[in-house]
């Protein structure tokens, strides 16, 4: 009876465990809930058994099998069901059991759950490096703008957009990052600048063009009509026109204000005419449109190739990339096809004759080609008359037009309005070449006797020193004369390997974003640099081409930290090149939820180098590391380096320098230096003046002020009867909105 009793005990428990083996195993949670993760790498097998018919990285010399479109969309991950999420991380990082072991000794806690955000290095490539840059000149110009120093805070703002206009960076869709920051700047710039431009006189020769359109929105009122000066008498040969000219009140102003607030930028423009026009006119004809046209390439960019526009416009022609991107000028990290010049003024004449054909007049059509044919058309019928000077357009619209009209009669007899004796460049012209291979201009330079600037200035269209890879019959222009010493030397020029990019070997869970944070550049450098989409897949064992600049360094994944090279400063850490969030926690002895809660940063948000972190006040390492003497940060207006220049009574003004620059450079300001020299605000300095210096701020009287709560360096200035930029230079200051309670500051 026993033995029927153990029997039956062990068939029931037999039944019992096969039916649990027979369940689903459970899979572990993921730590931040069930958000679907990137993309990662997959294998071959994987991708055998897959359905999916996503397009695979193409890198150097495979055959395209996509058509490298980017999707306005944005990216749409399958959810992958992760049974071991830890093992999945593991496996995307490390090759061998001790690589992982060297990387993850043993610590005391384990204070969080490492996940593929918090491991993603901190961002530290060009564009973010280029950022700051931006944004100390954006600091320089609002400074400026608080002593009233309204050209140098036009330079300031100027270097700004330049700088901003040549990133490689989509802000039409893209939600990244980087367009995120970009837009930022670029909001931030402008409003500082319309501040300096309300209270301009004139406009110096290196404003940009769109500075020019937005001005006049703001004089226009007070452009006096009858005010336009004629200054030669007519000489009988008559001005042909062959788009409609109107002389109007509006026409006049605009006259007006070439010649008196806008006359250095404008005579400019004129110099540059011939460089051009020739060109342009050829293609115009080919198109059967008026060649008057040209002077709206003149207005919208003062026949700069390389012109930007506060609406991310670029080029002769200045367009925006969606519009580019109809027209066929494509844009990528290796070229930008609406700075070509020729390539350019092919798609604008097409989209001119688009417009004309839509409206019938070509005052409308240089209108929408401004304002957008949808506003336009909408205007137009919703005020029920298409005669443009009584339409109530946009006031840049409105502008826009008489610009032009008035642009294309002063361009037609300069002297007659005042612009005489314009030398102009002469025309840019070209031999072309068909290569087949990526070239280091470098090299194209030294072989045909040229130089890297003169094949920039030919071919402002390649944002990098290399012609495109993957590119087959690719057109470069190189000086008029020297084709037979390209064709001669072209086979034995060597094409780059690795020098301004690497071929990385993808490996099984990567994803682009951990590739980019290895190597310190944006993800969507390597989309492009691929010719990928969002949404294309990458799989393990393919190789993927990263984009590295020469100037830029790398590294692989860090095998070891050293926990104890990181400090904080008054529990703010800033973070290094390398750092991850997991790292961070590591080193203080906190979480990452902890970390990112305290300073804001959301799930999916990357830190990047520079930025400031706090640590939480329950890190259980904070004590150890934390400094409670503060660094002297980076200043604006920075102390002298040696005694000679602290003590110096006069300097020799450089080719380059600026009052700014001085300043910075020997610790004062520019205030004391005009005051010093019996310089004006519209004052300008050229090399080999001899300035008067106030060198010596650390030798005179001065009093000791605590900041209090509720201080700003604005009130403190107004009760000591200085200025903001005097107490930045003499206390070493970087961020003028950020002073601490308590600290203590020089005044004299």
């Amino acid at each position: 009876m026993d033995k029927k009793i153990l029997y039956l005990f062990t068939f029931l428990l037999f039944i019992l465990l096969s039916g649990c083996a027979s369940q689903k195993r459970l899979s572990t949670p993921v730590v931040y809930g069930t958000k679907p993760v990137e993309t990662k790498a997959v294998n071959q097998t994987e991708k055998e058994k897959s359905d999916t018919t996503k397009a695979e990285v193409l890198t150097q010399g495979e055959s395209e099998k996509n058509d490298g479109q980017e999707s306005s969309r944005p990216e749409q991950d399958n959810p992958e069901e992760l049974n071991d999420y830890s093992k999945l991380l593991q496996e995307s990082r490390f090759d061998t059991k001790e690589e992982e072991e060297q990387h993850n000794p043993t610590h005391e806690h384990n204070y969080a759950k490492m996940d593929t955000d918090d491991s993603a290095s901190a961002v530290d490539d060009f564009i973010w490096r280029q950022f700051d840059l931006i944004q100390e000149y954006h600091a320089m110009g609002v400074i400026a703008n608080r002593e009233a120093s309204w050209e140098e805070a036009q330079y300031y703002f100027e270097k700004s957009l330049k700088i901003l206009a040549v990133l490689d960076i989509e802000t039409d869709s893209s939600k990244t990052p980087e367009a995120l920051k970009y837009s930022s700047l670029l909001d931030d710039i402008i409003s500082d600048y319309r501040v300096t431009l309300r209270s301009l006189g004139k406009l110096t020769e290196e404003v940009s063009s769109a500075v020019i359109i937005e001005r006049f929105g703001d004089l226009v009122e007070r452009l006096g009509s009858d005010s336009m000066m004629i200054f030669t008498q007519e000489t009988g040969r008559k001005v042909k026109y062959d788009i409609p000219i109107v002389i109007n009140d509006r026409v006049k102003r605009s006259i007006v204000y070439f010649q008196t607030v806008a006359k250095e930028a404008f005579k400019k423009y004129l110099r540059r005419s011939e460089k051009y026009t020739p060109m342009m006119r050829k293609i115009l004809k080919e198109y059967g449109l008026p060649e008057d046209l040209i002077y709206l390439s003149l207005v919208e960019s003062g026949y700069n190739p390389n012109a930007y526009s506060w609406a991310r416009a670029v080029g002769l022609w200045q367009f925006i990339s969606s519009t580019g991107r109809l027209y066929k000028l494509n844009r990528n990290w290796w070229y930008d096809e609406r700075r070509d010049p020729v390539k350019a003024t092919h798609a604008a004449c097409k989209f001119l004759g688009h417009l004309y054909k839509k409206f019938g007049s070509w005052d409308l059509a240089m209108a929408a080609y401004n304002g957008g044919p949808g506003r336009v058309s909408r205007t137009i019928k919703k005020q029920k008359t298409n005669d443009f000077w009584k339409l109530r357009l946009k006031r840049q619209t409105m502008d826009y037009v008489p610009l032009i009209m008035a642009a294309t009669i002063i361009a037609k007899e300069p002297e007659k309005y005042g612009f005489a004796n314009i030398e102009k460049e002469p025309e840019v012209v070209w031999d072309e070449v068909e290569i087949n291979r990526c070239l280091d201009l470098n090299i194209v330079a030294r072989e045909i006797n040229s130089s890297i600037s003169e094949l920039k200035t030919l071919n402002p269209e390649l944002l990098r020193r290399y012609t495109p890879p993957n590119v087959k019959k690719y057109l470069l222009k190189i000086p008029k004369g020297s084709k037979t010493k390209f064709l001669v030397a072209y086979e034995n020029m060597p094409s780059p390997k690795e020098t301004s990019w690497v071929k990385h070997k993808i490996r099984r869970g990567e994803t682009i974003s951990t590739i980019a944070a290895r190597y310190g550049v944006s993800q969507y450098a390597i989309l492009q640099a691929n010719n990928l989409s969002r949404r294309s897949t990458i799989y393990a064992g393919k190789k993927i081409v990263v984009p590295v600049p020469l100037d830029r360094s790398y590294s692989g994944y860090s095998k070891k930290k050293d926990y104890d090279s990181y400090k904080s400063n008054k529990s703010v850490y800033s973070v290094r090149s390398g750092d991850t969030m997991w790292d961070i926690a590591n080193a203080f002895g906190t979480t990452v939820s902890a970390l990112r809660r305290i300073n804001y940063i959301e799930r999916g948000s990357r830190i990047y180098v520079g930025q400031k972190l706090k640590i939480p006040s329950s890190a259980k390492k904070l004590k150890s590391k934390n400094s409670k003497k503060s660094k002297s940060p980076k200043a604006y207006a920075s102390k002298p380096k040696s005694s000679k220049e602290k003590y110096a009574k006069t300097y020799k003004v450089r080719s380059g320098d600026t009052l700014w620059d001085i300043a910075r450079k020997f610790g004062t300001t520019t205030s004391k230096i005009r005051s010093f020299n019996g310089l004006g605000r519209s004052s300008r300095i050229y090399p080999g003046q001899i300035l008067k210096l106030n060198a010596s701020l650390s030798s005179g009287g001065y009093v000791v002020y605590k900041v209090k709560r509720g201080d700003t360096l604005g009130k403190i200035a107004r009760r000591y009867r200085t200025t903001i930029a005097k107490l930045m230079a003499t206390n070493g200051l970087t961020d003028p909105n950020e002073i601490i309670i308590g600290t203590r500051l020089k005044i004299y």
